[in-house]
């Protein structure tokens, strides 16, 4: 090989080593901040600030300032409506005005349901940027924007689950019971036994808080995190799938999608590293087998906990499973 042809491959060595380094560099960063947002010290979680800082992790080109300041003038307004000395269902219905009924505070133009993606399969609409922009939202979006502006203007409220839904529950301060506010419908009354018609859930998962629990705070920040987990997983970072994952099953030991995406990650890495570059379980190296098995391993536990929390109604826990230990039969 002449001089110039090694000198030409070894830059182009050297760019791709640097492209290497740029993007585990920037997968750091996204575990980095993913970890800061949910060690917020409880008093001073921000559910704005913090949906719009994952946000930007999925989307670099979200605007958070000009959101907060959009969120800002929707608050306002929703405060405006409620009055003076306005009791907590008084500021709800102020909410739900600001959002749903078209005036002035929103330009006239009312927020409505996505029937055309109302579960969020576009990323993208998920993003809180993207519903205040395009006045069409999902069960991801709909009920964040409803809860941002409640918890401003003071009102106990959190996130609950459903299977692929989020809802808002609302506190009562005087006896503490829980009311669900459902987001995609007017954010009007709704019975749990209402969601489970719906969308059908075993008794153990509603027991062990996989669904209609009321969420902690914190627990909130964990599922908000999410996007990030399905931005990650959708760009094949893997071991940041799982790192991320962990960080938020901290904080929410019973969420069954963050367990569900850890396990796909887990089984995305069995494609990559050796479905992909052995034809047969004989092919892997020797060497490389305990790294085969472990992985192996951490896919069935994350497939297996999502069972015994009993969220395989959905059936993504088993399906995953399969992936993760059926694709490559060859690798039996």
């Amino acid at each position: 090989m002449s001089v110039a042809r090694l000198v030409a491959a070894f830059a182009c060595w050297v760019g791709l080593l640097a492209q290497a380094s740029a993007a585990a560099s920037s997968q750091g960063a996204v575990l980095h901040t993913v970890r800061a947002v949910l060690a917020t010290a409880e008093d001073r979680i921000d559910f704005a600030k913090a949906k719009l800082t994952f946000d930007k992790l999925v989307d670099p080109s979200v605007d958070a300032d000009a959101a907060l300041r959009q969120l800002d003038s929707m608050t306002a307004a929703a405060n405006e409506m409620a009055g003076p000395s306005a009791t907590d269902i008084m500021k709800l219905r102020a909410v739900r005005r600001a959002i749903y009924v078209g005036g002035p505070w929103n330009g006239n133009r009312p927020f409505a349901y996505d029937l055309s993606d109302p579960y969020g399969r576009v990323i993208s609409h998920k993003l809180l940027s993207h519903y205040l922009a395009a006045r069409r939202g999902n069960c991801v979006s709909m009920p964040v924007l409803f809860l941002i502006l409640a918890d401003r203007l003071g009102v106990p409220a959190t996130l609950s689950l459903a299977p692929q839904h989020l809802f808002v529950k609302y506190i009562d301060r005087d006896s503490g019971k829980s009311y669900n506010l459902e987001t995609t419908s007017g954010a009007y009354p709704a019975r749990d036994e209402w969601y489970r018609e719906r969308s059908p859930m075993t008794d153990r998962a509603v027991a062990r808080g996989v669904y209609l629990k009321t969420l902690t705070r914190r627990e909130v920040l964990a599922v908000l995190a999410s996007t990030v987990l399905e931005s990650e997983i959708r760009g094949r970072h893997y071991r940041n799938v799982v790192s991320i994952a962990d960080e938020v099953l901290k904080r929410y030991p019973a969420f069954a999608f963050a367990l569900i995406l850890k396990g796909e990650a887990y089984a995305g890495m069995i494609g990559e590293e050796f479905q992909e570059r052995y034809p047969a379980r004989a092919d892997i190296p020797a060497a490389r087998v305990p790294e085969y098995l472990s992985l192996r391993r951490n896919a069935d536990t994350a497939f297996d906990v999502v069972d015994a929390l009993g969220a395989y109604d959905v059936g993504a826990s088993k399906r995953l499973k399969g992936l993760a230990n059926n694709s490559g039969e060859k690798h039996e």
